[in-house]
């Protein structure tokens, strides 16, 4: 009778033990799956960082084997420890790797005053900016709009609102 319930024991630990590793099996992510939660989860902002869609748009992540890599750049003081956290607390995530590049947001003073050198050189064509967009307004000939815009999207500014009478 002891030897039986000891058979017992025994048999019901085994199944006990391959239940609890196929069902942790069963938990694994996919790195594509993982892949969809990081990408989506540096394009959205969030309450805590309304920011976060643009300061994490030029960062790039790749999966292998639950293995998170960051590649890019991204703006403002810890966005690359930001980011880090952010996809750390994704299921499925074993390890982060960072390759980013911190680069300074530019201020307003500073994006002023470029876009000020900048729309100089279009006549009828003014420029307001805060908190990083800038505000074009006046007139402006058809075949300058473009080289404008690009010497313009060269500042990196949170958007660029065009309101140019074009002649």
């Amino acid at each position: 009778m002891k030897q039986l319930h000891k058979n017992f024991v025994i048999y019901l630990v085994i199944a006990l033990f391959g239940v609890f590793s196929f069902s942790s099996c069963g938990n694994k992510r996919s790195d594509e799956d993982i892949q969809k939660d990081v990408s989506e989860g540096l394009t959205r902002g969030t309450g805590n960082d309304a920011n976060g869609a643009r300061a994490y748009s030029n960062v790039n992540a790749t999966v292998k084997d639950g293995v998170v890599t960051l590649d890019g750049q991204c703006e403002g003081e810890n966005c690359a420890d930001s980011v880090v956290s952010r996809v750390n607390g994704i299921d499925g995530v074993k390890d982060v790797q960072s390759n980013i590049r911190q680069t300074q947001a530019p201020t307003d003073l500073t994006l002023r005053t470029s876009v000020q050198s900048i729309i100089s050189k279009y006549q009828g064509v003014q420029a307001d900016v805060a908190d990083g967009v800038v505000v074009l307004r006046g007139s402006i000939l058809r075949d300058q709009v473009q080289p404008l815009m690009n010497e313009l999207s060269t500042l990196q500014a949170r958007k660029i609102d065009n309101q140019l009478a074009i002649q």
